[in-house]
């Protein structure tokens, strides 16, 4: 072998190390954490979600997400939950845990779709395809609504009964930190993750815009 080729061979399995290295080192990340009241009473009817990610990163988050998969169940003459957060792509089943029949629709630009009626203790499923807000109802119960929200980035989260929410695995950079809730609209603020493994805490109270 001539000098040439093992200086080529060196080369090669150099950059084999380099990208094994870049694959194995952990991305440098941050978590944004906080409660959200209405009036200062928690609430889970809202969306939280971290606007401002950079394209390529949002696109390879994307495409390590699992199956996507979400459930709006049909109970007690009620949307459950009120609001849905998905990612583009998701099917969402609506079965009918309920004792009457039931219908669900949405004439919302983000998702126009009726389901038809059905009856207790079947389902039927609707995939979202494109990014908004989806109003759905209910033909047989006008009282009955909820919003499934669609994003085109993993960074969103509903909080739990006690208004809090918390979103892991944020890069390093600023961003915006928004909350959308169906009557209130949208709220947001700066926030900045600038170090690996970053907490940092964000309180929202929705009447205090």
């Amino acid at each position: 072998m001539t000098r040439r080729h093992l200086w080529i061979c060196a080369l090669a399995t150099l950059l084999v190390a380099a990208e094994a290295h870049s694959a194995d080192t952990p991305k440098k990340v941050g978590i944004i954490k906080g409660t959200i009241t209405i009036a200062g009473k928690p609430t889970a009817d809202v969306v939280v979600s971290v606007e401002g990610i950079p394209a390529e990163v949002a696109k390879a988050q994307m495409s390590a997400a699992k199956s996507r998969k979400a459930v709006l169940d049909q109970r007690e003459l009620k949307f459950i939950p009120y609001v849905l957060p998905v990612l583009v792509g998701t099917t969402v089943d609506f079965p009918n845990n309920d004792k009457n029949w039931h219908n669900a629709y949405s004439k919302s630009d983000a998702k126009k779709f009726d389901l038809g009626l059905y009856a207790p203790g079947k389902s039927r499923s609707q995939a979202f395809d494109k990014p908004g807000v989806v109003r759905v109802l209910c033909n047989a119960h006008p009282t009955m609504e909820a919003f499934i929200v669609v994003k085109e980035h993993p960074f969103i989260a509903a909080p739990d009964k006690r208004g809090n929410f918390r979103l892991d695995g944020v890069p390093l950079g600023k961003f915006r930190l928004q909350v959308w809730h169906p009557q209130h609209g949208t709220t947001d603020t700066g926030v900045a993750i600038v170090r690996d493994g970053e907490v940092v805490d964000i309180n929202f109270d929705l009447k205090k815009k």
